[in-house]
């Protein structure tokens, strides 16, 4: 072997040590890993190889290829330097990738299959892949395309090329199903084809007979005809395998025990859909709390009424765009919904001026499958419990908070001014329609399973500290205990306020 370890490799003006090779040391072209000022890999092959496939990946950037860097050249070889993979990556093992969970594994194979894809876009083809030209995160189980030794361009490659190239991706598929290698194309065929052979299969999982019967032969109704075509397979499977969010609501609202507190100026309320659209399970949901301002009629109605118009709201545009388009961009959503809801909140004021000068406080949670976001007017609050810690999602807008930014006033001096802590610098009115840019929205973010969503109103978290909320979040079972514990806590401390609370448990 000319590449042993240590020897040296200068290529333009760096020189780089050999660390070893990648795959098989006989193939056409090598792929060497290289030490040098900075880690790189490097494919070793003939002149029109490397011209061929730097000229395709130059214009590609996919996690799992490479990047080129540069190409050199002597009278007799190439060298494509390429960019260093991650250090976590390590040559493919099959044991490893058998115990893969399926649903990552099917996401790992779609970004194959989807990098395969924009290499074949640019009539590159590189003949089959092999197990020993990928590399594994042994953590992740992401697969990354480290040697391409038969690749080559072709403008009309035959029929057969695509499938040479996808093939391999069936092959994975089945063993991580099936905890077994697999048996070959024309076993794999018989068992797609003779009646009952898959009754009792591990490979007899909806989507997964689709994929392998497109992934056996280049022949056929059934056969995948490019990799775009294999992708949304995989992406079918995927939505067979993923299990939707499940939603735990509990809730409370009470007047309190205040003496002079004659009714609940608080309202909340939620909505929650479902749906199953092309085997996609999808949860999503709007949940939100608003305290009332103003008469004690006025307030009532205010906070009410933007509760409705919120929920109702918020149907419409689950109803109009499906819950992919709300996934993709859930803060402008809920930022919308809010300005909804203060535009209806002005008309109301507009036609009954003299009997609805209300206003009200409001704070919104959407959840969108796998995303949510919180949109935000007042000094009602939405919390995150996440591994074991709670985390604000909202800001009071209060004169309080005011004072503490320009420096008037400490936060323990803050703390301590009840006037300005219950001076709301925002709300949304019956007599003024709230601009846009004031209604604060927390940047969209993931939904977890086992996260704790809290809404409440000021006569809630006005009683009891973030802290206490946490252990009620963490001692209870359900949402509703939760909801309630906050609750009769702050009754238990005689607040002045109306109490509500709104509890969501990701399940």
């Amino acid at each position: 072997m000319r590449w042993l370890p240590g020897s040296k490799l200068e290529l333009g003006q760096s020189s780089w040590t050999v660390r070893g090779a990648v795959g098989p040391t006989d193939e056409d072209a090598l792929t060497l890993l290289l030490d040098g000022p900075s880690p790189r890999f490097c494919w070793v092959g003939n002149h029109a190889w490397a011209d061929d496939v730097s000229r395709v990946l130059e214009d590609i950037s996919h996690p799992c290829l490479p990047e080129v860097v540069d190409v050199f050249e002597t009278p007799t070889e190439a060298f494509v330097l390429l960019k260093g993979f991650d250090k976590a990556y390590r040559p493919f093992a099959e044991e490893r990738w058998r115990s893969t969970p399926k649903e990552v594994a099917t996401l790992s194979l779609m970004e194959l299959a989807e990098a395969l894809g924009e290499v074949h876009q640019r009539s590159g083809w590189m003949q089959g892949v092999r197990r020993h030209n990928l590399l594994m995160d042994p953590d992740s189980s992401k697969l990354f395309i480290a040697s391409m030794p038969r690749f080559h361009l072709a403008r009309k490659p035959a029929i057969e090329a695509a499938w040479r190239d996808m093939r391999l991706i069936g092959e994975l598929l089945y063993e991580v199903f099936c905890q077994e290698p697999y048996p070959g194309g024309h076993e794999m065929a018989a068992l797609l084809q003779e009646k009952g052979a898959l009754s009792g299969h591990p490979a007899n999982h909806p989507g997964v007979p689709q994929v392998l019967a497109g992934c056996v032969s280049p022949y056929g109704d059934l056969a995948y005809v490019d990799a775009e075509d294999l992708t949304e397979g995989l992406h079918q499977l995927h939505h067979e395998l993923v299990r939707s969010l499940r939603l735990e609501v509990g809730q409370v609202s009470t007047v309190g025990n205040y003496l002079f507190r004659k009714n609940n100026q608080d309202s909340c309320g939620y909505i929650e859909l479902n749906s199953i659209c092309g085997s996609r399970k999808q949860t999503s949901g709007f949940f939100c709390v608003a305290d009332g301002i103003g008469g004690i009629q006025d307030g009532e109605r205010a906070s009410g009424q933007a509760v409705h118009t919120a929920c109702s709201a918020f149907a419409r545009a689950w109803s109009r765009y499906g819950v992919d388009a709300i996934e993709e961009k859930p803060e402008e959503l809920a930022r919308s919904i809010v300005k909804v809801v203060g535009q209806q909140l002005a008309v109301d004021g507009e036609l009954d001026p003299h009997n609805n000068r209300g206003g009200t406080t409001f704070t919104g949670l959407l959840i969108a499958g796998r995303r949510a976001s919180v949109a935000h007017v007042g000094d009602s609050r939405a919390y995150l419990v996440r591994d074991e810690a709670i985390h604000p999602l909202s800001e009071d807008h209060t004169l309080a908070n005011i004072l503490t930014k320009l420096g008037e006033l400490t936060p323990e001096q803050a703390d301590k001014n009840d006037v300005s802590h219950r001076t709301i610098s925002r709300f949304l009115s019956t007599s003024s329609e709230v601009e846009f840019d004031r209604i604060d929205t927390k940047e969209a973010f993931e939904v977890l399973v086992n996260d704790i969503y809290i809404l409440s109103s000021d006569g809630a978290h006005g009683e009891v500290e973030d802290h206490e909320i946490l252990e009620f979040a963490l001692r209870y079972d359900t949402s509703q205990e939760i909801a309630e514990a906050v609750s009769s806590l702050a009754l238990k401390r005689l607040g002045r306020d109306n109490v509500s609370v709104v509890v969501v448990r990701v399940l």
